[in-house]
């Protein structure tokens, strides 16, 4: 993640540059609201446990690299927003507001960033397109996911069993770094890249007639006979081979039949399926992430913070979810409990397997689990 945001650090620097030479002011802005938009939804988002909770060289690389990537925006902004680019700067920088030191102030910094030098040159040796593209690949595959997730009716915090992705003639080696990555974002256990879809699906190619029957004339049976018996070639493009004759990815529709258990998506040439099966025990894990969220709710109902450590006490689970209230308990900062605690403060949520009273409170000083 951080040589990507770094990566997307220089190559905004280099694109606002372009603009800017241009005169392309709304060039430069659209790119610099990709930008943000990138930083915000995806980096951070899924970088928001190493701030948190993130130890060591790895907590302080996530900040290191996040300030990076801000003062990136300031810089690269100030010919266009001159006093919001001082502020950042002053604040990420300079550190001069409210007297406060920030990381980077003290010599060798300039003391406003209209003063600085424009980062393209300084960035440079961090770009790296191949990442880039990796992890644009991925996010497809990630909003494909989802957008199966939700069609079928299963919620974002039930887990899968697996997930295949596929990208004909695309090439997998860096997507293979990010598998992890694809995998907790979408809750499944396991990410598979494979080359060969033919095990996943069958590809059935409807020809628009109406865009091509003038072109074809008297092949349109041959390329008719060979779409409905499936001899077909795709290409990386999206275009078609019927009975030697290749027709553009505009003048056909390519449908995708998955086997049984299994939903599937496309989407220029990547191909997600996700098996829907759930057993007991992904229902079960499923049942668990529904009542961490239940008791992160009814702490923020009771007026704690999300880093207050709680008394809890659960009743009416199945013996399946009780199975993981050990890490619901480490998650949420929570003592386990044999009864409620006195003033707790008591709400109910509806699992597959039941419903489940959830009782809570603040752990005094200097208390103990009981």
């Amino acid at each position: 993640m951080d040589r990507w945001i770094l990566s997307r650090c220089a190559g905004l620097a280099a694109a606002v540059e372009e603009r800017l030479r241009d005169y392309d002011a709304f060039g430069a802005t659209r790119s610099i609201d990709t930008f943000i938009e990138d930083l915000s939804t995806w980096y951070v988002r899924l970088s928001r446990k190493r701030f948190s909770r993130g130890v060591g060289a790895d907590r302080a690389a996530a900040f290191a690299t996040l300030h990076t990537a801000l003062t990136t925006v300031a810089r690269v902004s100030a010919p266009i927003l001159p006093f919001l680019a001082e502020e950042m700067y002053q604040n990420l920088v300079v550190g001069a507001r409210d007297g406060a030191a920030a990381p980077g102030a003290g010599a060798g910094h300039p003391h406003s960033v209209h003063l600085t030098r424009f980062p393209t040159a300084e960035l440079g040796g961090l770009r790296n397109e191949p990442l880039e593209a990796a992890m644009a690949t991925a996010r497809r595959a990630v909003d494909l996911a989802r957008t199966l997730r939700g069609n079928a009716n299963l919620k974002v915090r039930q887990p899968l069993a697996r997930m295949w992705l596929a990208l004909p003639g695309g090439d997998l080696h860096e997507l293979e770094a990010l598998v992890a990555l694809i995998a907790d974002e979408l809750n499944v256990r396991h990410v598979e890249l494979i080359g060969d879809e033919s095990d996943l699906v069958e590809r059935r190619v409807k020809v628009l007639l109406p865009k091509v029957g003038k072109r074809l004339g008297t092949a349109i049976p041959a390329v008719m006979a060979a779409a409905r018996t499936g001899a077909v070639e795709i290409a990386a493009d999206g275009s078609v081979t019927l009975a030697g004759v290749t027709l553009a990815a505009d003048e056909v529709e390519i449908m995708a039949t998955p086997r049984p258990g299994t939903v599937v998506a496309h989407d220029d040439g990547l191909l997600v399926v996700l098996d829907t099966d759930l057993t007991a025990d992904l229902l079960a894990e499923g049942d668990a992430r529904e009542l961490q969220r239940a008791i992160q709710d009814l702490r923020k109902d009771a007026g704690l913070d999300l880093d207050e450590r709680i008394q809890l006490h659960v009743a009416g689970l199945a013996r399946a979810v009780e199975d993981h209230l050990g890490s619901v308990a480490a998650e949420t900062l929570a003592d386990l409990v044999a009864a409620p605690p006195p003033g707790a403060t008591v709400g109910t949520i509806g699992l597959a397997a039941g419903v489940a009273t959830i009782s809570l409170a603040r752990i005094d000083a200097g208390a103990g689990p009981s």
